[in-house]
């Protein structure tokens, strides 16, 4: 049984002191504020699933800008229920 996904394409910028954080650290940082907002989040199929994201390219550790995030979803999710349930959750330097 294939669980239907709803993709919705972000852009996060990284600022302040979030720039010390590599691409893997802001990875984690994001799944697990996206856990915290109880939004209908996609997983992986397999032995070990995980939430599904794809990032589109990867900033250099200690450069401010903005990053491209695809989200994957198993329920429909708007844009602005994605902000006001995830933005709280994220740290400061890190927004949508």
């Amino acid at each position: 049984m294939q669980i239907e996904k709803y993709p919705l394409k972000v852009t996060l910028s990284k600022s302040g002191d979030m720039v010390y954080f590599s691409q893997l650290d802001v990875m984690h940082i994001l799944e697990r504020a996206l856990r915290r907002a109880d939004l209908p989040l996609y997983y992986t199929q397999g032995f070990n699933p995980h939430v599904k994201i794809s990032f589109h390219s990867a900033l250099k550790l200690g450069q401010e800008g903005n990053i491209e995030v695809t989200l994957y979803f198993s329920k429909e999710v708007s844009s602005e229920q994605l902000e006001e349930a995830l933005q709280p959750q994220l740290p400061a330097g890190l927004n949508l």
